[in-house]
């Protein structure tokens, strides 16, 4: 019965892994574990074959061999669906921080908007217009090196909605436009 431990093993891990991907969780972490069932599937039809092609054939004297040859396809497998795990959690970290990076870039044009409403003189509405333009087709994502930069532009937009003088009102809107391109270039860099 010793021998046929491991084939056992690789039957029962099924439905474990079938119960991990598929219990009741959002979709979007089924579908980052998905690659475990069908990595543990794999495994089980390795089992099998090397247990049928190779261990029975073996003789009572060297059975120790069928041992470790079967025990190291466990540790194989057992050390990939590790690796699967923590890619998993790297993964779900970098999406959240990029939909938060997203977030505080929308709460920028948001802001922006806010003070375009608010602004009466037409001069200065044309000024916020173009930058308003700029931010919109401006990558949202933005990496931990911009961070600084989303603060001006913030600091900038504050200033905006108190500043009425049109010159004043164009060197804030030009200051924006150089903080976006900066920020563009940090991102490019970071990313590339």
């Amino acid at each position: 019965m010793f021998k046929y431990i491991f084939c056992l093993i690789a039957i029962l891990m099924q439905p474990i892994f079938a119960f991990l991907v598929f219990h009741k969780q959002e979709k979007q972490k089924a579908a980052l574990k998905m690659p475990l069932v069908y990595l543990s599937g794999v495994y089980l039809v390795i089992q099998i074959f090397v247990f049928f092609k190779v261990c029975l054939k073996i003789p009572k004297d060297y059975q120790v061999y069928s041992y470790l040859l079967q025990s190291a396809i466990l540790a194989v497998f057992i050390i990939i669906e590790i690796a699967m795990a923590a890619s998993n959690k790297y993964i779900t970290k970098v999406q959240t921080q990029e939909q938060s990076s997203i977030e505080v870039f929308k709460g920028l044009i948001q802001q922006l908007e806010i003070c375009r409403v608010q602004i009466t003189d037409e001069v200065n509405r044309k000024e916020i217009d173009k930058v308003l333009e700029k931010m919109r087709y401006s990558d949202p994502v933005s990496s931990p090196a911009v961070a600084t930069e989303n603060e001006a532009i913030r600091q900038l937009i504050l200033q905006l909605s108190s500043t009425t003088d049109e010159a004043a009102f164009a060197e804030i809107c030009g200051a924006i436009m150089k903080q976006l391109e900066i920020r563009k270039m940090k991102n490019t860099k970071e990313q590339g």
